[in-house]
Formats: C-alpha cells, structure tokens, sequence
C-alpha cells in the first residue's frame, strides 16, 4: 500500500499546446500506479491559455494553478511551486519537478522513485547516462548542451551523475528545507541554470544523489523550446563564479 503522496510541481510559460496532455497523462500513469498525487503547475506569467486549462483541469484532478504577471523566469517559477508544496509535504512524500512540454519520460518514475526509496534524496532523469539520449534535436543545440554539461560536470563534479541540468527529478522534502536553510534561498540562477546551483548546493550538503537514465524525446513537444542557448549558457558561468569557492551559510 503506498503511504506516501506525489506532488508534482510543474513550470509553464506558454504552454497551451501541451499542458492538457501532460496532465491526462500524469493523471493516467498516477492511478494505474496506484499512486496518491497533486500537481502544482505554476504558470509564469503566460500569455496563452495555460492557466485557463489548468484551472478546467482541476475540476477533474488534484491540480492546482500558481499564477502570476509578467513572467519572471523559470528560477522563479521553480522557488514559487517548491514554497507552495512545501507548505502541506509531509517528510514521506516526494516532490516531483517535470517539463510541461511532455519531453520527460514518465515511464521512468518508478525508477526515480525506487532510487528514492534505497536511500537517496534526490534522483535525476538522466539523457547523458548511459542508454541515455537526446531524441530529435539539432546538433548545434546537442554540442551546446553536451559541451556546457561537461563544463559543469568538471567545475562540481559529483560520482555516478552524468546530466546536471535536468528539470525531471524526485526530491525529499527536507532536502529542499536543508538548502534553503543552509543558503537562505534554493537558488539564486534566476533561469534554466537554475536547476544547476540547486543540485550543486544539495551536493554540498551531503546529501545522496542518483540518477536513471532517460530518452529525452524532442518531438513529443508541440510548438518551441523556451530555452534560449545563449542567456542559458551565460547562466552557467554566473553558477560556476557563485558557486565554485561558495560555502553555505551555516
């Protein structure tokens, strides 16, 4: 019998296109798992319709929709759903971060949640693992990504993990709690490397991290990347120079 709930906190900027899917499939894989679950989709200041779905959504599932204006970017976004599913998480619960463009793999939760269950508190989707991979994507933006992953991988390296940036992963809660204890904040990378320092700073905590290998497929995505390569590069560096000499707070 599972004790534990699911929440699963979701960033969205102008997701209209994929929204709807990703939550029918989220519900759908949930109940035939058996498994107790919430979605927190935070809508970051979407032009589209995305928070009006959610909102139609949420008379079927447990989801809500955390909206506000202008958009402020995806770090934003990530700190606002993880105060709103700290608020109400139990210790045995687990906090679910994954795209809304549908491009993770939600057949490998089980997985992350087995990882979890062994003993880590954090475990990543990982395309860089091996049997990883990227699905349809252009080659400049796979050279991008493999070149700024192992820039990272040598500036903070961590044993046995392979991909840095990925928003797909399982979190205790106290982990999130310790960080934000430790720094004062998750993060202060206010785009997509945002990702990068929260793992660096859990890492620093000693705290145990895994990863399963994921096929991170392009063209289930309906409409554009909202990653812009260079502004995510540049937030790479600001990680490297925050981060590289930095210690928590206490």
């Amino acid at each position: 019998t599972q004790v534990f709930m699911l929440i699963f906190v979701i960033p969205a900027y102008n997701e209209a296109q994929n929204i709807a899917r990703l939550l029918d499939e989220t519900h759908a894989y949930a109940t035939g798992q058996n498994l107790s679950y919430r979605l927190i989709v935070v809508d970051d200041g979407s032009v589209d319709h995305t928070a009006d779905i959610v909102q139609e959504r949420s008379s079927r599932y447990p989801c809500e929709v955390v909206r506000y204006t202008p958009n402020q970017g995806v770090g934003q976004a990530f700190r606002r759903g993880f105060l709103r599913a700290l608020e109400s998480v139990a210790d045995d619960d687990y906090i679910v971060t994954i795209e809304a463009d549908r491009t993770g793999d939600l057949g490998i939760l089980k997985e992350l949640l087995n990882l979890m269950r062994s003993g880590c508190e954090v475990a990543l989707a990982s395309c860089y693992a091996k049997d990883g991979r990227i699905e349809n994507t252009s080659w400049s933006r796979l050279f991008l990504s493999r070149a700024a992953n192992a820039l990272i991988s040598f500036f903070f390296p961590m044993k046995g993990i392979h991909t840095f940036s990925s928003f797909y992963r399982v979190y205790d809660p106290r982990v999130l709690k310790k960080v934000k204890s430790a720094y004062g904040d998750f993060y202060e990378e206010k785009g997509f490397a945002c990702m990068i320092e929260l793992l660096v700073r859990i890492s620093r905590l000693g705290a145990r991290i895994g990863e399963v290998p994921m096929i991170l497929r392009s063209q289930n995505r309906r409409g554009k990347s909202k990653m812009k390569i260079l502004p995510t590069i540049l937030g790479y560096f600001r990680v490297i120079r925050r981060n590289a000499f930095a210690r928590p707070k206490s």
